[in-house]
Formats: structure tokens, sequence, C-alpha cells
């Protein structure tokens, strides 16, 4: 009955002229109180794609939930209304996040032939693009829409005055356009989605641009077109009318909570939540994720999807710190050589974002360590390699274990397929900022803290640019973010360390700040963050050592108090077996801990550590091949040590027979014995 009644109306504006504004409503609105798309003024049922929700807390009933990445609703073409005449696009929007370039709450377009674009900008700014008089338009309103609010938009083309746009009912801005629109009559009617794949703004390489997929991201509730340009006071009654909505169910994004569960260490499968939409995408089943835990201190190392599997350092408040891993790349004069074609740009785990390479599994998880294999592609945006053997099938990989022991420091130990091996290990010091958050919100300017094994140590700041680490010979890096437990990085002498010196804006941050990675699913290269809309990363440091892993951890002592365990690692107390029972194979640092092995059944296992100022001993750990499967006990300079937090260990299973893997909580500057019994 309501369509015959406005097709009633449409005879009479034929007959005896242009109707009043108070008998010409909408030719499509869609309000979602249904809990469906149905344009309750053309009685149409439309199509919706994607991932989405209808939420009850509208701005009146329910609202529609875009998830920023696939959800779409869509017209065919034929059924779209005829808006040559003039045309008034309006309706309420709660952003959850800024676009990565130009998103659309209302379009019918042909590229920028053709149509019309009503929509959201990169900084937030809503508006209007058309094709008038053969030339495509953009008009802009002045600045962002606030985050996580409701607020009514609106945009008019009359073809005598031009284009004019509303905020919250009130005028924000007029624009001259031609007075003939070139209609997009073969282009469905979409929302929420550009027609097309386009690429990011705010490029850090202009040269390495990708398209790609996104949707809007928040909340949208009354979308309304009109086929002609309304009053201001037509607009503002509407909006009005409307009262004042409260808040949008749009909670804030967080990183995932790891602090909860139990306090026991270890390595945990997880399926860690972040935001819902987000959520939704993964095509992963089970528990992808790690957490390892650590008993005594309240911090945590995490290899989570978001990252794309790269582990990152989490503080006792939430600060997270994490790596660049392998990197290799194609660059302009390569692009050039090759004609254009195959990889273009960085070629590193960043790019993976579906984890469609990267992968995180447990290799090892008893009481004295646990031992983490991180695999990954090195590939550009388009997940490319920079070079591939079509003959072989080898690409280019990464392959990374970490030994990660109880007192909160880890190995990092690198295999690089290049695609011949390498054992090496590429080091950039990143940390993370969540959405709604700056860089300076988690990292002092005084970022960086450098010791050497002299023990001289030197503190960093960006207040005034970026620093030269002029330390000589430094082999612990302390970042010093804004937290209790502070990151530590600790390298081989003659490694070289140098401060990340490039694309700083200091307009943005005294950081740099790129919002790619982490969490981001676009197809980039690399991208400057504009605001703190996006989880988002900055760059602290490169490191460079030629070959061997580095050490890691988390620790709440001033960086001069870690010499003590960066010389147990890198010159470590010489180590002797007595008897004919055990022998040594060696000090290793990859694992950081000694490797023996058992000769002879029976008999116990007695070493002699030459622990010294320049060589300590420090919470060492012991790999036993072939002990068996007896319990074990420990005794130090002849004092029982019972199993516990000061003695822990752990059997390991291997197609060769079982191993004993040892962790001990003991310090000293002089020689000290130990003696393992098999308890059988």
């Amino acid at each position: 009955m309501r369509s015959t009644a406005r097709w009633c109306c449409g005879l009479i504006a034929l007959s005896v002229g242009r109707p009043s504004p108070a008998l010409e409503g909408p030719v499509a609105a869609w309000s979602f109180d249904d809990r469906t798309c149905e344009d309750a003024a053309g009685g149409i049922q439309d199509a919706i794609d994607g991932n989405f929700a209808f939420l009850p807390e509208g701005v009146r009933g329910a609202c529609l939930r875009f998830d920023g990445f696939t959800t779409r609703i869509r017209r065919e073409a034929a059924r779209a209304p005829d808006l040559s005449r003039g045309f008034t696009l309006q309706g309420w929007v709660a952003l959850a996040a800024y676009s990565w370039n130009w998103t659309p709450i209302l379009a019918q377009r042909a590229g920028e032939a053709r149509g019309f674009s009503f929509g959201i900008d990169s900084t937030g700014r809503f508006g209007l693009h058309l094709a008038a008089g053969g030339r495509w338009t953009r008009c802009l309103g002045a600045g962002a829409l606030p985050l996580r609010s409701w607020h009514h938009v609106a945009a008019t083309y009359d073809p005598s005055s031009g284009v004019r746009l509303f905020l919250d009912g009130q005028p924000a801005g007029a624009f001259p356009a031609a007075t003939s629109f070139d209609a997009a009559r073969e282009a469905d009617l979409l929302i929420g989605r550009n027609h097309e794949k386009m690429v990011p703004a705010h490029l850090v390489r202009e040269w390495a641009a990708f398209p790609s997929w996104w949707s809007f991201d928040g909340l949208m509730d009354e979308i309304r077109i009109h086929d002609r340009a309304l009053e201001a006071g037509a607009i503002r009654s509407f909006r009005e009318s409307c009262g004042s909505p409260g808040a949008p169910p749009i909670p804030p994004r967080r990183f995932p909570d790891v602090s909860r569960g139990p306090r026991r260490f270890g390595a945990y499968p997880a399926r860690l939540a972040y935001d819902e939409p987000w959520d939704a995408l993964w095509q992963m089943a089970g528990e992808p994720d790690l957490v390892v835990r650590f008993d005594e201190l309240p911090v945590h190392l995490v290899f989570w999807r978001g990252t794309r599997f790269s582990p990152c350092w989490v503080t006792e408040n939430g600060k997270w710190m994490a790596d660049q891993s392998l990197e290799t790349g194609v660059w302009p004069e390569e692009l050039r050589r090759r004609g254009g074609s195959g990889a273009v740009g960085c070629c590193e785990h960043m790019s993976d974002t579906q984890c469609r390479f990267s992968h995180v599994r447990i290799v090892e998880n008893t009481d004295a360590r646990a031992v983490v294999h991180w695999r990954y592609a090195l590939v550009d945006a388009a997940l490319r390699f920079a070079v591939y053997d079509e003959v072989g099938g080898r690409g280019q990989y990464g392959d990374e274990r970490y030994y990660i022991y109880p007192d909160g420091v880890a190995t990092r130990d690198v295999t690089g397929w290049l695609p011949e091996p390498e054992h090496r290990a590429h080091q950039e010091t990143i940390f993370l900022s969540e959405p709604g958050t700056r860089p300076e919100d988690h990292c002092e300017l005084e970022a960086l803290t450098l010791v050497n094994l002299r023990g001289e140590t030197k503190t960093y700041s960006w207040e005034d640019g970026c620093p030269t680490l002029d330390l000589e010979s430094p082999v612990i890096q302390q970042v010093n973010l804004k937290s209790r437990f502070k990151p530590l990085i600790i390298v081989r002498p003659g490694s070289k360390m140098a401060a990340f010196k490039g694309e700083i804006r200091r307009e943005f941050s005294r950081f740099p700040w790129w919002n790619h990675w982490p969490v981001a699913r676009i197809a980039s290269d690399g991208r400057y963050a504009m605001a703190p809309d996006q989880a988002s990363h900055s760059s602290l440091s490169w490191i460079s050592q030629p070959s061997g892993a580095l050490l890691y951890g988390l620790s709440d002592k001033p960086a001069a108090e870690l010499l003590p365990l960066a010389k147990s690692w890198i010159h470590p107390a010489a180590l002797a077996v007595a008897g004919g029972s055990f022998s040594s194979d060696g000090y290793d640092p990859d694992q950081r801990a000694y490797r023996l092995r058992r000769l002879q059944p029976g008999g116990s296992l007695d070493i002699a550590l030459t622990g010294s100022a320049d060589s300590p001993v420090l919470n060492p750990a012991f790999v036993i091949r072939g002990w068996g499967e007896g319990e074990a006990a420990l005794t130090i300079d002849g004092t029982p040590v019972p199993r516990g937090r000061d003695f822990r260990y752990g059997h390991r299973h291997t197609l060769d027979g079982t191993d004993l893997v040892v962790w001990t909580r003991l310090r000293s500057e002089k020689p000290v014995r130990l003696s393992f019994v098999s308890l059988r």
C-alpha cells in the first residue's frame, strides 16, 4: 500500500508540477530494524555479502555493523533509483577506524567516468565524489569525523547550484559542480564497499603500490536516498527527528589479553581474541596462536596471527615489542631490469596478511624450557618471492627456533633459506601501538640504552631527531618502553647497531610510524599512520650479526646490571666432566645450554663449571642426551637442591632415545660443582 501511495504522488507531480517537500519522501531507505537489508521505501530486499552483524543499539532501533574488510550491500543496477535530476544522500555513521583510502557509504560509479560515491576518506573526512560535465569532482568536509560516536552526514547535488555537505544537520561545505550529472546506470548501487580494488593512501613507496579490497569499518543506520536535492531545513529536521543517540556499540580495540590463565611456565596453544569482526575472517581451526607464560614473571612471549606469528615480548602492563626478522626485496633498479615483472618492494613475513605461509608450533615443552618453531616466507604484498627457482620449486623462507627459559630469557636461532641455507640473524627493534594510542604512549623518547662488555653505558633520545648510536662495541640493547619490565637484546661482539633513521615525520611522531602491520589485512609494502585509529608499529634500530643466535628477554633490572647475563652467554664458563659415564659436546650459544651425552649406563654426571668475573655462571641449562627415563637429583657443591623453582627438568623423547633437559637457578663468579644422579 505504501508503494502505491508513492506512485500516486509521482502521477500528481507529473500533472501539477513539483510536489512540496512534505509530500516527497526518499526513493530508498534502509533502517535495518528488521535485521535485514530491506529498502523500506522501494520494497526491495537487497543482497548483503561478507561478515556483518545487526546490532540493537542503533540510532533508531537496530543498526548494521560493517567489518572493515568484506561487508557490502548490493542493489542491481536495473533496480537502482534514477538520480539524474539531482539527489540527496544521507545517513548515520559511527566509525571504528578511518578508511585505508576512500570508502563509500553509498556509491554507484564506473571508475571516474560516471556516477557518484558518497563516503569517508583516509583521514576521516566525509564527502561526495561525482562525475558531472565530463569531470570527476571531489568535495570533502573540512575535518575528520570523531571515532566511535554517531554522526549524521548528508550530501546534496543540485544541477543548478552544485554540491552541499551537511554534518549533524549543519552546513559543512558548498562546492560548484557542472549542471549535467553523468550517471553510471550500468553499475550496481553499493553500500559500504568500493566497486573495485583500490590502492591504499599514504604509501611509503609510491612505486610499490598494491590494490586491495576493504569495506566501511563501523556502523550505519537510517541510510536514505532522495531523487532531488533537499533543502537545508529538511536535512536538519531529519537529523533532529532522530534525537540524541547514545554511544555506539564499538568497543575499543586492544591487543589480546594474555595475562589470564595459569601461572605455570610453558608454551600454551591459544586462540587469541582481538576484535570480533577481525577474528571472524580467519580460516584457521583450533588454537593457532601460542603464548609462553613465566610462573615467576608478569610477562609473556606471544606468537599471534595479528603479527603473522612474529613473536612479541609483552610487558607486565601490555606493551608489545616485536622484530622484523629476515627480509629481502626487489627495488626500482632491479624492477627495471626485470621489465616490471615479479615481486615488488619488501619481501618479508609482514606481507603475509592471511598467514598463508607463516605458522608456529611447539617443539619442546617441559618445566626446564619451551622450544618454539616459527616458519614464514619472504614474499611481497602479492605473495611473490624475490627469487624463485621454478625447477626446484624453491623460494625464500625463514626458520626460527626460540629456546625459552623460566628466567624470561630466550635465544632466537635463525636459518634463512635464500634459497641456500644461511645461519644468521636480521634484527630490527620494533614496538607496537594498539588502536587509540601513539608511539609516544608506549616508548620513552630516551628509547634505547646500550652497554658494552667494559660496562660502559649510553642512553639515546629521539627528542631532537634520530640519534647516532656511537657507543663503542655494544653487546646489550635495552628498549625503554613505558613499563617496569623492559625488552633486552644481547648480541655477539663484532655486531653492529644503528638507529632506524628513515621515514620519520615529526608532525605525527618522534618515531617512525606505520600501520600496514600488525593486524592490517590490506596488501601493502608500507603505509604511514596518519592517526591512531589502526594498530601500528615503530622501528628504533637495526642490528647486524654475521652469524649465530641472538639473546632476547624482559627484565626489570637497569641495563648495566644485565652485563653478567651477557657475559655468561658470550663467554660461558668452561665445563669439565669427571668420570667416564658422560662426555661434553661443549656450550651451544644458539640454545644457551651446555650439551652432554651419556656414554654408558649407570654412574652420576659430575661436572665442574669454572665461573669467574669474565665468565660468570648464570642460570645454566643442560641438555643431556641418552639420559633415559629416570628422574634426576641434583647437588651443587654438595648441597642437595630439590626439584622446584631452582631446579627444573623434563624429558625430551626422540627417535634416538630419551634426553634430559635441565635449567638451574644459579649465579656464581667462582668455580662450582654440580652432580646429577638418575633416580630409577
